[in-house]
């Protein structure tokens, strides 16, 4: 795998990493979105996912310096996320053309290539 093909996968991160920071509740979150592997409160939100995801693949962290592995098992996560928000208004994703659709199949395509 050649490098730009290693910054394709970094850049599919953004849309993600825009969608899942948009879901989120922080108001009253102690950590700001930081997951806390000590902390009860952490342990139990039902953001613990979204949390995790972003504290892995955040802007501020070198995703360049993660293996192409590790990138493809950070895609499938944010594609399961982005998938399980579509309504079913979306089964016909082939014929979508809203910013969701689009980028999970940039993903699939990225992903089925490689």
């Amino acid at each position: 795998m050649t490098s730009l093909d290693k910054a394709q996968l970094i850049e599919l991160l953004a849309y993600p990493r825009k969608r899942i920071v948009q879901s989120m509740e922080l108001k009253f979150c102690p950590h700001a979105g930081f997951f806390n592997t000590s902390d009860e409160q952490c342990l139990n939100c039902h953001q613990g996912m979204e949390c995790i995801w972003m504290n892995h693949n955040d802007e501020l962290v070198a995703v360049e310096k993660k293996s192409v592995q590790e990138l493809k098992q950070q895609l499938l996560i944010a594609v399961d996320f982005i998938d399980s928000s579509l309504t079913p208004h979306h089964l016909s994703r082939r014929n979508c053309e809203c910013e969701n659709c689009v980028w999970l199949r940039r993903v699939q395509k990225v992903l089925d290539v490689q």
